[in-house]
């Protein structure tokens, strides 16, 4: 009895720790040519817990660490059949669900900081004199990301010579998981109906 009280106790004790302690999300879109990707990590209790998930053209996959070992991963391809989706209800419910939709992203942009911002980004456009504004722009972009943001570190490159778009960008955001608990219940709770 004492040893069941025990893990009770240390396993309450995790959770709320991991609603106290914010997670910290990482966000990398990655584009070369036609290659995009996109990776997002997350870690609970300061990177203890930490997962990963991939979006690839090549891959699509979730992995769950604890304490540097995977203990969960998962192929994020899709195995089962989906009923088709109800446009007509969808459309009739539109002003309910975008309602619902921009109230919890208020709540989670209200609770969500930005920690870190960098990357590389290489742009070109058929025109040159277009590709320097552009260039220019960006520069005065990053310029202002780094009054608000110190830790930002983005590298503007023009190309001259053709025409591109690639970058590598990474967002480093921080969220405490309490603060979103109960929008996340009013969000499901008012679009239950419609899904």
């Amino acid at each position: 009895m004492l040893i069941l009280a025990i893990v009770l106790a240390i396993i309450l004790a995790l959770i709320a720790a991991m609603l106290l302690i914010p997670i910290d999300i990482a966000l990398r879109l990655f584009k070369e040519g036609p290659l995009t990707q996109v990776c997002m990590s997350f870690g609970f209790l300061m990177g203890i817990a930490s997962g990963r998930i991939d979006f690839s053209p090549d891959k699509r996959d979730f992995r769950l660490r604890v304490l540097g070992v995977t203990i969960l991963r998962r192929d994020l391809e899709g195995r089962k059949e989906k009923k088709p989706t109800d446009w007509k209800k969808l459309l009739v419910n539109a002003k309910e669900l975008y309602d619902a939709g921009k109230d919890l992203v208020v709540a989670l942009t209200k609770n969500l900081s930005i920690k870190r911002l960098g990357g590389r980004v290489t742009v070109g456009l058929s025109d040159p004199p277009q590709t320097g504004m552009l260039t220019g722009f960006l520069y005065a972009g990053s310029g202002i990301a780094k009054a608000f943001l110190p830790e930002t570190s983005l590298e503007i490159e023009p190309s001259f010579e053709k025409e591109r778009m690639d970058a590598d960008i990474e967002i480093g955001l921080s969220l405490p998981l309490f603060k979103t608990i109960i929008p996340i219940i009013r969000f499901f709770s008012r679009t239950r109906k419609i899904f």
